[in-house]
């Protein structure tokens, strides 16, 4: 089955553009078909961008699956000082989010990436709004990846439903990092972090 966590360059495009509101600044995004959330920034993604876009994210961040990019766009354009780099396995998503970039005016480093491992540079934070449809199995290796991707002190931000797994994540990044806590709860969503010593 084809979703938003594949690389499936043969679906039909279907571009829409809409504005988006976010603490007193406008932001526009174009999406398309085979994308997460193509027509609204989703709550999840907004929540987690609320938890965490004024905390102390260190110098570089990574946005882990980025999609068509609403979570680094936003949270670097308050944060003009932090180096961010974003990555997705979508190929269309990947081309929206450097569109995003350049009509948001963000520097953004974005890259196709199967394997996070294999990206040259280290991270004092990352966040992540999981790919729920790829399965457990998928999601865990990418909490383990961005453990490892992780500087000393470094911080993972996920966002995810309590119906969808949110506390057995949570139990998993407890075997993975020194620190785990839940930022926030509401309607049914957890932002969780996880801190690395």
């Amino acid at each position: 089955m084809s979703h938003y966590y594949t690389d499936n360059c043969n679906l039909p495009s279907d571009r829409k553009r809409f504005d988006y509101h976010f603490d007193n600044e406008v932001f526009q995004f174009v999406t398309d078909n085979g994308v997460f959330s193509k027509t609204a920034v989703d709550f999840g993604s907004r929540l987690l961008i609320e938890n965490v876009y004024r905390r102390n994210l260190g110098s570089r961040m990574l946005d882990l699956g980025c999609g068509y990019g609403p979570i680094g766009i936003i949270i670097k354009k308050f944060n003009s000082d932090l180096e961010v780099e974003a990555v997705d396995v979508n190929s269309r998503a990947v081309s929206l989010m450097e569109e995003n970039c350049t009509i948001n005016k963000t520097d953004i480093k974005v890259f196709l990436c199967e394997d996070i491992i294999t990206l040259k540079n280290c991270f004092d934070s990352i966040t992540l709004n999981p790919p729920v449809r790829a399965g457990k199995s998928v999601i865990f290796s990418l909490y383990e990846k961005a453990y490892q991707k992780l500087n000393s002190g470094g911080s993972l931000y996920i966002v995810l439903q309590k119906k969808q797994g949110a506390l057995s994540s949570k139990a998993k990044l407890e075997t993975l990092f020194d620190k785990v806590e839940i930022l926030d709860r509401a309607a049914g969503y957890y932002v969780i972090a996880g801190h690395k010593n």
